[in-house]
């Protein structure tokens, strides 16, 4: 619907600010909008207009100027204020807000079911406020389809409502899916790390680096923001779902989750709706925030503080800051940003998933943080059993040392403390002369992909 219509981007910031309108424009473009014209203003906001009545009269000038068919506010709009600033528009030409525009753009993005049912629920949610102004504008008789939603219906909250219970059950038993899946990828060994971080900080070529079962330059399209174009880098939320992959770190069977990319000034109905991606990041073992270190320092310490904000109700897992794309920033000005940035990010890993550089240190930081495994050793007498249980423990665990006497096997080992509650089940078998499949087992643990 978007894709080609001409756009004015306008923003206002309190008095004394300046506006930034590169992240909005950046925003409408992956909406697929051609903006045609930029509008700002500093000033506290206007209750009836949000901007002052006069730059609204500005802003329609600009429409008619560029023949512009929406205007794209880079603001929180209220219900009313989207309406009177649309009555000084000339006929047909759309307001878009920020968020309207953002959820625009993960409707497009949505290809799962459940990616689906989150932006349903999104716009749900954002409609629901509306439908109530809608309800008292055409009450008054005015402008009834105000903002798409057709002729008035007083069942129409009803029904919001009913449909966001309904989704959100949905919703939930896909959570609860996936919760399953995690804790038997934490049974068959494997520690889970999830990628988190702003939008376009390169979180999709950093997991490249360490899948052990991708390369640079393979797989494009799994991850299209890697494509080294400024077109497909300024692609904003090319990763809307999520995408696992088992990662090479060393020692630890490690499955590393790339997930959406957060993005600044997200209300909370918003972040609620997408609880259930989210979830891979709060239910980590270890997060990896990642952050462009090629932007200014400000910017990196305001998009810091909205992954912080992002993260701090529900996540679990000890956090590591990633700065990447070092490829682009000299060692003097790292440092200089590495400072200030200390309170947010005291001990960052730096690296270029690009290029590879430092992403061996990262790899090893990956293997410190994560929760420590417990060391085991069991003495099992020879057989096909006590073989299988070894091979088992070599894809579950880290085995340090296997030793033969003839008539049995030592063996050494370290793993998740679950999984050495395992081996023991199974080795008391062992010892016991009870048959068991330990080799069909692990085959049927050992799946990881998502």
């Amino acid at each position: 619907m978007s894709d080609g219509t001409r756009a004015v981007v306008a923003k206002r910031v309190d008095s004394g600010e300046s506006a930034d309108l590169s992240e909005i424009t950046d925003l409408a473009r992956a909406a697929g909008y051609d903006v045609v014209g930029t509008l700002s203003q500093s000033r506290e906001e206007d209750a009836a207009f949000h901007f002052g009545e006069g730059k609204v009269d500005e802003l329609a000038g600009l429409v008619v100027e560029t023949d512009a068919a929406a205007v794209i506010v880079d603001n929180r709009l209220g219900p009313y204020q989207t309406y009177n600033i649309g009555g000084k528009l000339p006929e047909g030409v759309e307001v878009v807000d920020r968020f309207t525009l953002i959820l625009e753009i993960f409707g497009q993005r949505a290809s799962t079911r459940k990616a689906q049912l989150q932006v349903e629920l999104a716009e749900l949610r954002y409609e629901l406020p509306r439908a109530e102004a809608k309800a008292s504008l055409a009450k008054r008789d005015e402008r009834p389809g105000f903002m798409g939603l057709g002729e008035y219906d007083e069942s129409r909250e009803r029904d919001i409502k009913a449909q966001i219970s309904r989704i959100k059950n949905e919703l939930d038993a896909i959570a609860d899916k996936e919760e399953t899946r995690r804790e038997q990828r934490r049974e068959s060994g494997f520690d889970l790390v999830a990628l988190a971080g702003y939008t376009n900080a390169g979180k999709s070529t950093l997991m490249r680096r360490l899948a052990e079962d991708l390369e640079v330059g393979e797989n494009d399209d799994l991850h299209p923001d890697l494509d080294p174009t400024a077109e497909s880098e300024d692609r904003l939320f090319t990763t809307l779902g999520t995408t696992t992959r088992r990662a090479e770190t060393g020692t630890r069977n490690v499955l590393l989750t790339d997930t959406v990319g957060f993005v600044s000034d997200l209300p909370h109905w918003l972040v609620e709706s997408f609880k259930s991606t989210l979830d891979s990041v709060y239910r980590a073992d270890l997060v990896l925030l990642v952050v462009d270190a090629s932007e200014p320092v400000e910017e990196m310490r305001d998009k810091l503080v909205t992954c912080h904000d992002t993260l701090y109700e529900r996540n679990e897992a000890p956090i590591v800051t990633v700065l990447n794309k070092i490829d682009v920033v000299d060692e003097a000005e790292l440092d200089r940003k590495m400072d200030a940035l200390r309170a947010l990010a005291p001990n960052p890993v730096a690296v270029s998933g690009l290029t590879g550089e430092n992403v061996g240190a990262l790899a090893d930081r990956i293997e410190r943080e994560l929760p420590d495994w417990r060391e085991e050793r069991l003495l099992l007498p020879m057989s096909d059993d006590a073989m299988s249980l070894v091979s088992w423990l070599y894809d579950h665990g880290h085995v340090e040392n296997e030793e033969y006497d003839g008539e049995n096997v030592l063996v050494e080992f370290e793993a998740r403390p679950a999984i050495v509650e395992k081996a023991r089940a199974k080795a008391a078998e062992v010892q016991s002369g009870e048959t068991g499949d330990a080799e069909a087992e692990a085959e049927a643990d050992g799946g990881y992909r998502s």
